[in-house]
């Protein structure tokens, strides 16, 4: 009968072993595939940053260059700010329309014609049709 109980104990640790054995290696292999799976979407997401991080990068190199020539630009067009306010303090427009209306209208509304198309071109806008 002693030997009935320690066969039945036996067999008891014996399968609590393989039991517990089992649930150790399912255990690790669900685990295991969760990590993979982790691993992969951290590995996409990397990507997708140094891909972000790059055109950032490439922008950034871009719009310092943009800034650069839109720096020189604005240069030249304060330089010719000053040039017309120097030409406007040497020339006394109010004094010369009252004493010739009709040359200083034309030469006005010429040169406010010319402003307008030089913005309209600067502006990228398609030239008016006559």
């Amino acid at each position: 009968m002693i030997r009935l109980y320690v066969l039945i104990v036996v067999v008891g640790l014996v399968g609590g072993a393989i039991g517990g054995a089992w649930y150790y290696v399912t255990s690790t292999q669900n685990r295991i595939e969760t990590l993979i799976a982790n691993d992969v979407k951290l590995r996409m997401a990397k990507q997708v940053q140094d891909d972000t991080i790059s055109a950032l990068v490439e922008d950034q190199k871009k719009f310092a260059k943009l800034n650069t020539d839109l720096r020189g630009r604005l240069d030249k067009a304060n330089d010719y700010k000053d040039v017309l306010i120097g030409k406007l303090r040497k020339h006394n427009l109010s004094k010369l329309s009252l004493k010739k209306p009709l040359l200083v209208e034309a030469r006005i509304n010429a040169a406010t014609a010319k402003l307008f198309k030089s913005l309209e071109a600067l502006s990228g806008a398609a030239p008016p049709v006559k």
